[in-house]
């Protein structure tokens, strides 16, 4: 039976479906019913189609995991899986302490009751089904843009909730496919019970840490071990003492010999979310706006939390997944305004759209000409307070106190007489950590001194005499005054009082101000949400005009997609090539170079051995293999990813992307594009030499001469 015949179509009529010729077969996240069987076999898979996906047998889907937002992957059939070190990252760290530091020096359950219990849940896809009119029924008569997402929202949790009823042993998601056209149900296994397996020291897991962090080359071991649990009927319960490992329908075969350049391999995951159907307008708010704002923001308060933490490891190990988190966004959107300059990618899509212009008014369409200069009017408007919207986010996200406070004023502006209630009051300041302070008076005065310059700006009017106010009250015969104020207040003793506090008299109006253009950012949201469709749809009939033969793929939105490529070297600047491999030997050379490459002597001891067996070797190099390179089209969320040769098996872990690759959210680059794993023959020497995990070994089924 062919693939289109046995395969339930994902979008309705989406195989039809084409753009511009400029796509290239390494190029796209494919859901699964997206795959050509004739042009992967032509690629060099040597499976049939049925054998990754197949609704009505097993297939290497059942061996995939959604892992707390991260991919792993089934490696054994008592339920082991696969993912990365920086998946469970701050689950370590909080399993460690500064006696017990699993995190700096890794951790190995011997016997399945040394497993320790991580908050990571898992799901397993099991099936899904095309709703989009279900979804959008009732739409067509309705033109206001409030109203029809409301009725799209009320349909999927109608819709969904019908489905929940009918599988109740299953977790049931909708996923918006395309903005406003079409929508498809996930039906999920769901496991509750993760416990962690293994994790290498920090060093390993970590190595090159945010110095080569979306770098090639890379030198880490960034793979971790959990194990997933069931009760003792097979299904999926709570966390339980008595619980059995789960039985994977299908597990994934590792192939120990690795892969050589050129090799044709492919991934399975749940990429997070791209925005390659995006207007110009958006584009543009990305590389001006959005994109520096929360990089300089998040940088800022990577440095105070490390300035606050600084020679305290209970401190450091209590904020190590939020820096971690942090650091990794903060270089990724880095790369990204890199990678728009660099692509030209605004300056491409405007041109686009100059002729999406002409070819409407060619054809008398000026509705589709008005979509495009609505979207634009838009962003433009979100220009002029786009310092205002972000402060705001930031404001909520980053002080403690600003978040309070900012609640404090919503309750006085929708209800002054709810400021008198006490116990409203305390309950509201309950949870505030007073450790925290010294962070806190740091991150509060920069994110209000930033915001009352922004507002002023936006209201063209002072909103507050903000300049010195911190120093002021600082030098009214208390140094610690902020200290001081808060925590008091936000313990709880006089939190009844704290609307009477200077600061926030001072500051309230700059959250009213910055309430105001959330709500009307959100309106706007709300109509780009019934504009976009509108002009996905345009987009796709101008790429029609112009010929080619290349699939509309849907942008990835964290459900499971398959994209694939080859190990492949790259120029990613002049005068540089790199090869797709790198080795221990690379690693012993950085090693404590810098603070980012520090290696103890004992974990070297371990990594460096004599007379290693050829299997961990890369034969054109002789060296012990560490990292891999290879061209296939991933982005957040393929974080655990297995990477699979033709044969379907297991020869990697894909753990990250180049710098010059963060602008696959946006686009792919066959010039910059490269993706990075952890090589299986590394992860195998790390399990033998430096975990001495043999019992995992002999679970994998994997001898090692």
């Amino acid at each position: 039976m062919s693939r289109k015949q046995s395969w339930p179509l994902l979008v309705a009529g989406c195989l039809a479906l084409w753009v511009s010729s400029s796509h290239r077969p390494e190029e796209g996240m494919f859901p699964l019913n997206y795959l050509n069987e004739t042009e992967l076999k032509q690629a060099g898979l040597r499976l049939d189609a049925e054998d990754i996906f197949n609704p009505n047998a097993i297939s290497l889907t059942h061996a995939l995991v959604n892992v707390g937002g991260c991919t792993g992957s089934f490696i054994s059939d008592q339920g082991l899986i696969i993912t990365n070190h920086h998946c469970v990252y701050g689950s370590v760290a909080q399993l460690s302490s500064p006696e017990t530091n699993y995190l700096e020096n890794g951790f190995i359950a011997k016997t399945q009751a040394e497993e320790l219990r991580v908050p990571i849940p898992c799901k397993v896809l099991q099936s899904y089904k095309d709703v989009s009119a279900e979804v959008l029924k009732g739409l067509d008569a309705q033109s206001d843009p409030l109203l029809r997402a409301q009725t799209i929202q009320d349909n999927i949790k109608a819709i969904a909730e019908k489905d929940q009823r009918d599988h109740p042993e299953l977790k049931i998601e909708i996923s918006e496919m395309f903005v406003g056209r079409s929508y498809t149900l996930f039906r999920y296994i769901y496991l509750q019970d993760v416990r962690l397996v293994m994790a290498p020291p920090l060093t390993i897991g970590q190595f090159g840490g945010d110095t080569d962090n979306w770098e090639w080359p890379r030198h880490n071991g960034d793979f971790s071990l959990v194990r997933a649990y069931v009760g003792p009927d097979g299904k999926p319960a709570p966390y339980s003492e008595n619980n059995i490992p789960y039985q994977p329908q299908k597990h994934l075969k590792i192939n120990p010999a690795g892969t050589q350049e050129g090799d044709f391999v492919f991934i399975m995951g749940y990429p997070g979310r791209t925005f390659r159907h995006e207007s110009a307008s958006y584009l543009a708010f990305q590389e001006s706006d959005h994109l520096p704002r929360i990089q300089q923001g998040f940088k800022y308060q990577i440095d105070a939390i490390k300035k606050y933490t600084e020679g305290n490891t209970a401190d450091q190990l209590a904020f190590a997944g939020t820096v971690q988190s942090l650091e990794n966004t903060e270089k990724n959107y880095r790369g990204k305004i890199q990678g728009l300059r660099r692509t030209e990618l605004v300056q491409q899509r405007e041109q686009e759209e100059a002729a999406m212009m002409a070819w409407c008014q060619q054809k008398g369409n000026a509705q589709g000409a008005q979509v495009i200069q609505n979207i634009k009017a838009i962003w433009e408007k979100r220009q002029t307070m786009a310092a205002v919207y972000y402060n705001y986010l930031l404001m909520n996200r980053q002080s403690t106190v600003l978040r309070k406070l900012n609640q404090m004023a919503e309750i006085e502006r929708s209800n002054p007489a709810a400021m008198a209630d006490e116990e409203q009051m305390k309950k509201l300041f309950s949870s505030y950590n007073v450790n925290l302070i010294p962070l806190e008076r740091d991150l509060t005065q920069r994110l209000l001194e930033a915001q009352n310059s922004a507002v002023s700006a936006y209201a063209q009017k002072a909103a507050a005499p903000l300049n010195g106010f911190f120093e002021q009250k600082s030098q009214q015969g208390d140094q610690n005054w902020f200290h001081s104020a808060y925590g008091q207040q936000f313990a709880g003793a006089k939190a009844a009082k704290a609307w009477k506090d200077p600061l926030y008299r001072l500051t309230k109006e700059i959250f009213w101000v910055s309430a105001d253009v959330a709500a009307m950012w959100k309106d706007q949201e709300t109509q780009l949400q019934s504009l976009m469709p509108q002009y996905t749809q345009l987009r796709l009939e101008f790429q029609e005009s112009l010929g080619g033969n290349n699939r509309f793929i849907p942008d990835a939105n964290s459900t499971l997609r398959l994209t694939y490529g080859y190990v492949k070297s790259y120029r990613p600047n002049d005068g540089e090539v790199h090869y797709p491999y790198t080795t221990l030997d690379g690693m012993f050379e950085k090693a404590n170079t810098r603070p980012d490459y520090r290696l103890p002597a004992e974990t070297a001891d371990r990594l460096r051995k004599e007379n290693v067996p050829a299997l961990f070797k890369d034969p054109k190099t002789g060296k012990v293999v560490v990292g891999l390179l290879y061209n296939m089209d991933t982005t957040g969320g393929n974080s655990g990813s297995p990477i699979l040769n033709a044969a379907g098996e297991l020869i990697g872990v894909n753990f990250d992307r180049s710098f010059t690759a963060t602008i696959n959210d946006y686009a792919w680059n066959e010039q910059y594009s490269r993706s990075i794993g952890c090589d299986i023959r590394y992860v195998l020497y790390v399990l033998k030499y430096v975990s001495e995990a043999d019992h995992i070994l002999q679970e994998l089924n994997i001898a090692i001469p």
